[in-house]
């Protein structure tokens, strides 16, 4: 029964040969649509899979390092209470070089918001009095390690470590203040609530929002904003340290009362890229996808105008005694043999493509075996489907009409 079934298979195989080979133009160009169709849809889906490891480094390398401490909510209102005269509520003065004596921390520094609490303008060389404006400029206390914290270039940084009346603008708080950004700021100045602070350098970069914001030395922003209740402390660590610093921020700056403290989580960037890779993949199959279907139209069309040309040897097929089932299985495995060659060269193109795009953008090139491995398989089901219909039209014809057929 075996060796029967093998031998029909045989036959069949060698009729699929011999037919490929008398219409090579049209089995070549079936497989090159076969090949274009499952290539890009393999190349699709794993170009899509390479990008979304790459927004996976690119969002470890800038979020996996940073951590925000702040007061817990409501741990420390009945501190203020109670100690009105401690501004140092939240954070004790010294929270920076504690921070700096924990393993893996980059730099860490404070800040304090206290934009609602003054009023700004600006005076020195070329000056020019204050103007209202419809939001007020923000203005923030910060310590030196903030900014490295940050990233923020300020060469003269380390002035904000003190109480020395001096400011660091933004480059866009310099537009609005009509302040010119120069290399040397020497005579220029800044008003906060009437008094003078000489500006000694401008902030750029960094990821919190500082261009567009006044910067005082934290000490001085201290005693207006009336205790560190709202104060937050920006840490950097080592690439990849995030999540172990944030576990024992709290007791290094407070070893005390941890609980007072509460430091932010380091975003889970394997849900997010899990999310991003799935956006990607779905868009990537359904472009793919419908690639496909309209190659399987396409080749079905080729194949029923194939049947219509054949109608005289699928006749002579039928007088000699083959089957409509024969006739049928004929054309099916034509089509699922061309299928799969398609897609052998669908696989080719596929890894040659995401070669190239990683080449082009500098990633690293991700090739799952399975995913390669899918093209012949695609493709065969591709060229068993674009049969399907013309298999039955053939099977259809009746012998006597057909060998009398032109």
């Amino acid at each position: 029964m075996i060796a029967r079934l093998l031998a029909k298979l045989r036959d069949l195989l060698a009729d699929v040969g011999v037919e490929m080979h008398a219409r090579r133009a049209r089995t070549v160009l079936l497989m090159i649509g076969i090949g274009l169709s499952t290539g890009t849809l393999i190349s699709a889906v794993t170009i899509s899979t390479t990008a979304a490891h790459q927004v996976d480094a690119g969002l470890a390398a800038s979020t996996l390092d940073l951590i925000s401490v702040t007061a817990a909510s409501g741990a420390t209102s009945a501190e203020i209470t109670s100690a009105a005269d401690n501004l140092n509520v939240a954070f004790p003065a010294d929270a920076e070089a504690r921070v700096r004596q924990v393993d893996l921390v980059v730099d860490g520094g404070r800040r304090v918001d206290i934009t609602g609490s003054v009023t700004t303008g600006r005076d020195g060389r070329s000056a020019s009095p204050p103007r209202d404006r419809d939001e007020p400029l923000t203005v923030l206390g910060l310590t030196s390690g903030y900014l490295t914290a940050d990233s923020v270039t300020a060469p003269t940084g380390w002035m904000l470590d003190g109480e020395r009346p001096v400011a660091l603008l933004g480059v866009g708080a310099a537009k609005e203040l009509d302040i010119p950004v120069t290399a040397d700021p020497t005579g220029l100045s800044v008003t906060l609530n009437g008094s003078r602070y000489d500006i000694v350098g401008y902030l750029r970069g960094g990821a919190t929002g500082l261009t567009d914001a006044i910067a005082i030395p934290y000490q001085r922003a201290l005693p207006i904003a009336g205790s560190d209740g709202e104060t937050t402390m920006l840490i950097r660590t080592e690439m990849g340290a995030g999540a172990t610093v944030a576990g024992v921020i709290r007791q290094a700056i407070r070893p005390e009362a941890p609980q007072r403290l509460s430091s932010s989580q380091v975003l889970d960037i394997k849900d997010l890229r899990t999310g991003v890779s799935t956006e990607l993949d779905r868009l990537a199959a359904w472009v793919g996808a419908l690639l496909l279907v309209l190659t399987v139209l396409l080749i079905a069309n080729a194949m029923t105008v194939s049947v219509m040309g054949r109608t005289s040897e699928i006749g002579l097929r039928r007088a000699m005694g083959a089957s409509r089932r024969s006739v049928a299985g004929l054309f099916l495995a034509e089509g699922g043999v061309a299928g799969a060659l398609g897609g052998l060269a669908g696989s080719a193109f596929a890894a040659f493509a995401v070669l190239i795009v990683c080449l082009v953008n500098d990633w690293t090139a991700i090739l799952p075996p399975a995913t390669i491995a899918l093209g012949p398989v695609v493709g065969m089901v591709a060229g068993l489907v674009s049969a399907a219909y013309p298999a039955l039209r053939a099977s259809a014809v009746e012998p006597a009409i057909a060998v009398r057929s032109d």
